[in-house]
């Protein structure tokens, strides 16, 4: 409890990082509220699982179309300036999602591609700009905070989401009542943006020197050093099996909420509330720990996280399908925490935004395929026979890959942070 207390107290010596935190956090809860709007926008107007996983591939879509470019376009700007104009530039795109749905679903769907477009700069530009306001021995810490204020912002946003479009929906009819859920989420933007202006990192704005090469050469960069990085290489591919599995759980969720436990909005914003009360729990664990075995903490928690979408798909009781997701929930963050720490400490400052984007692509073009298996996976074989087989593949697989030493290394003491450019194949 001592060591979670110092690492809480980051918040309140730090307070650059205490503004980047509360930034997170707003943009968070707003998202949370968002996804519920979504889901039930989207399911009330179609009725159709298919239909909702073309919602969540809309919104994956950029990360795999211009993921890579994205990384390098925040390792040449001032990330902070990048953070800010993502978010402003989100505002009127999230309110207009409720007045085009009754015109056209694909308008919807161009929407969604144009907010995540503008999100794939502020997700790498953050995890980028954190080495520049905490210390290196920090970093854990921050990460693990970090995680906790993200699933924090989970256990407000679903609830409020749910409460929010159902009250106003009975207040001011059903459009109102998801209008204004993207109304809350345009306004959180807003809010963000405030706290990343108050940011002051350490340095000069970054004007690197990859601005006299090409952004082909940046993107190569990048996936070479993911590549001939051992211990990145081989975090990223383990990694890869979550959203090669559980990505289908976005749409088949939806269903489960709706046909399996007979609900809406409400049901579906408790099972997201479970994940993350988990994920809180895990992240307090992880606080109060000095160090972490990074292989095994990930190997462990893939596992977890499988087990919990399995014992989801035998019930059909609300809140014991609340306490299974919150054990997958516990997993994801044994994996997500150890990850982000291992990257951030293992790659030079000046490849971090390229890096991180690496694999936020990878992870998205892993989720398209399956958001949209998932949907149409429901819809024909089942929701809870598609969800038992996702949970158990994880399982299978990640105890297959499990076999190989690499993938279950521990962390080594981090690289210099001036170390030389990674070679790069010649053409």
């Amino acid at each position: 409890m001592g060591r979670a207390g110092h690492s809480f107290g980051l918040l309140r010596r730090n307070r650059d990082f205490a503004a980047l935190w509360g930034a997170e956090l707003f943009s968070t809860l707003g998202d949370r509220v968002h996804r519920v709007a979504l889901a039930a926008l989207v399911y009330r107007l179609t009725g159709s699982l298919t239909e909702t996983g073309i919602a969540f591939v809309a919104t994956a879509l950029p990360d795999l179309l211009f993921g890579l470019a994205a990384g390098s376009f925040v390792d040449r700007w001032d990330r902070r300036r990048a953070m800010i104009v993502s978010n402003l530039l989100r505002v009127p795109a999230v309110v207009l999602i409720p007045v085009v749905a009754h015109v056209h679903l694909w308008l919807v769907y161009l929407i969604l591609f144009w907010v995540n477009t503008l999100a794939l700069v502020f997700r790498p530009a953050k995890t980028a700009l954190l080495p520049s306001i905490v210390k290196s021995d920090e970093l854990h810490a921050a990460n693990s905070l970090n995680g906790i204020m993200e699933n924090t912002a989970d256990v407000l946003g679903y609830p409020l989401g749910g409460i929010l479009v159902s009250t106003a929906s009975v207040w001011f009819g059903s459009e109102q009542g998801l209008a204004a859920a993207f109304i809350f989420d345009g306004l959180m933007f807003v809010v963000s943006a405030l706290c990343i202006a108050s940011i002051r990192p350490r340095g000069a704005p970054l004007e690197s020197d990859a601005v006299t090469s090409s952004i082909w050469h940046d993107m190569r960069e990048g996936v070479a050093f993911t590549w001939r990085q051992p211990l990145v290489r081989a975090n990223t591919a383990v990694m890869l099996l979550g959203p090669l599995t559980l990505g289908a759980t976005f749409p088949l969720l939806v269903g489960y909420a709706w046909e399996v436990l007979g609900g809406g909005e409400w049901e579906y914003s408790m099972l997201g509330t479970g994940i993350s009360v988990g994920s809180i729990l895990a992240g307090f664990w992880l606080t109060s720990l000095s160090s972490v075995r990074t292989g095994l903490s990930v190997v462990v928690g893939l596992v977890v996280m499988g087990l919990g979408v399995m014992g989801t798909a035998m019930v059909s009781h609300l809140w014991l399908a609340v306490a299974l997701m919150a054990i997958s929930g516990m997993g994801s963050m044994m994996v997500l925490v150890p990850s982000v720490t291992l990257v951030q400490r293992h790659t030079p400052d000046r490849l971090l935004g390229r890096v991180f984007a690496v694999r936020s692509t990878l992870i998205f073009a892993a989720m398209i395929i399956t958001n949209a298996v998932g949907g149409v996976a429901g819809e024909r074989f089942g929701v809870r026979e598609s969800l038992f087989f996702c949970g158990s593949a994880l399982v299978a697989l990640v105890l297959l890959a499990s076999v190989f030493p690499s993938v279950r290394a521990s962390d080594t003491p981090p690289m210099l942070a001036d170390e030389p450019q990674v070679a790069m194949d010649e053409a």
